[in-house]
This record gives C-alpha cells, structure tokens and sequence, in this order.
C-alpha cells in the first residue's frame, strides 16, 4: 500500500501546483501579460499589472521576492482503507525562480498502519515564457523526515517539466516528471499529467487532467482523473483544492487536499 501513497503524493504534491494558471503576485493578471511582477498586495493595478499611474516604472519600493506561508488538509480513501493527513509549506519567490519546503504528518495511515511526521519535499522551480508557452523546469526531492512505516529512510530526487500554453482565460499543459527512488529495490517512476484550464473570473481558476504514474514495485502504470481550483479572497489570501479519482485498479480511489494561503 505504501507504494500508492508516494504516487498519489506525487501528484498532489507537483503537478497540481505546478500546471495550468501563474500569477505569481496574485494581482488577478496572468504572469504572461503582468508586466510589473512582484506588485506588493495592497496596490492597485491596471490590466497591465502595474501599480495605477505608474506603468513600467521601476519602483525603488518594490519587494525582493514574495513569501508564501500554506497550511493544508488531505484525505484519501482505498476500499475499507483510508488516510488522514495536514501539511505545512513555506515557499519564496522571485523573477521566476521559485523555492518550496512542505512537511506533512498523519492522523492516520491505514495503507501502513501508522501514524505521525510523514516524509517533507524540498521543491524548486525556473519558470520562463516561450511565445505563448509558460514553461516550468522544477526538481522535486523527497527528504525522509518520517517516522516508523510512514518513511523508507531514503531520498528520492524528481525532476520535472511543465509546458502550459496559455490562450486568453483558457490554457492547456503537459507535465512530465521521472523520480529516481533511493530504495534500490523499487523502480524509477514515471509521473503524467495532461489537461485543460479556465479562468472563469479574476478569483477563480480551475483546470481538469488525466494523470498518470507507474508503480516503484510493478512499473504499471496508473490512471487518475483530476480536478484543480484556486479561489483568491483578495490580494493576500487565497484557496485551493485537488481532487484526484482512481479510474485503474492499482490506483487510489479517491483523495482531496485542500490548502490556505497567504503571501507577503
């Protein structure tokens, strides 16, 4: 049972955040047209991103970088087994480069009979603009902060790339991730997921994908429906949810996580 919960983490975990909408200062303005990025949250902007009355004007006030502080809650479910789990995750970022440490502990386990810390990922990202196409290059490590059966003492590595063509309020991205498991006795994985975006207002966002994974004990792939919304309150807090539904055998019937933000 452990070896579904990696994937699914996995999939929560990277490509969710990862794919479909940016706006990285959360300004209500796709990164692709902001074209004063880093806005601080309490400053009205134009359609252009930049603060009123003063377009494409270097501001001597503007921050270093944004800091993003996310507690969150997840639930998944397999036949008569199911988890319960919360995660912590501090992030920063800055012209594109983008750093994240999440921790997660677990009320409850019974896929491996175990509860407490859970293993933490250590994430990083370079995000660019070709044309159209918001291309993500990002490394995913696995650190085994677990305790007991909720850990293989070992660190996976996970690097990865997103390709997200955007087009007006819809957009439509690929992502592509192979981990390389510490445990010699598991197989590399290979991580899928492909789907389609709408911004249906400047707070609302939501995209659906069909993703895929391989398992580290058999290679066999598996096969999930996803569902991804992010809802902003204002300029600094904001929500967002995953829903992932197994549509193969081997894969995990259902999972939810759900997180709250705030950036500064």
């Amino acid at each position: 049972m452990e070896k579904k919960i990696i994937t699914a983490g996995l999939i929560l975990s990277c490509i969710y955040p990862a794919a479909a909408f940016k706006d990285s200062d959360l300004d209500g303005v796709d990164d692709k047209y902001d074209k004063c990025p880093n806005t601080p949250f309490n400053q009205l902007v134009g359609p252009d991103g930049c603060p009123l009355g003063k377009a494409r004007q270097e501001r001597i006030s503007k921050p270093k970088g944004t800091f993003y502080l996310k507690i969150g809650g997840g639930y998944s479910k397999e036949g008569s087994a199911s988890s319960i789990s919360s995660s912590l995750s501090i992030a920063y970022a800055r012209k594109g480069f983008y750093l994240s440490w999440t921790s997660y502990y677990y009320f409850q386990n019974d896929y491996v009979n175990d509860s407490g810390l859970g293993n933490s990922f250590l994430y990083g990202s370079y995000a660019k603009f070709f044309g159209k196409t918001y291309t993500i290059f990002g490394l995913n490590i696995k650190v085994p902060t677990g305790n007991g059966k909720l850990t293989d003492n070992k660190f996976d590595f996970t690097p990865s790339i997103t390709l997200d063509y955007i087009r007006g309020k819809d957009d439509y991205f690929i992502y592509y991730g192979y981990t390389i498991k510490g445990d010699s006795n598991k197989k590399n994985v290979n991580t899928i997921s492909m789907g389609a975006g709408y911004q249906i207002s400047k707070k609302f966002y939501n995209s659906l994908s069909l993703d895929m994974g391989s398992s580290a004990i058999t290679g066999k792939m598996r096969y999930y429906l996803g569902y991804f919304c992010l809802y902003r309150f204002n300029k600094k807090y904001y929500a967002t949810f995953s829903y992932s539904y197994g549509i193969s055998n081997a894969a995990t019937d259902h999972s939810f996580f759900g997180k709250l933000g705030v950036r500064y």
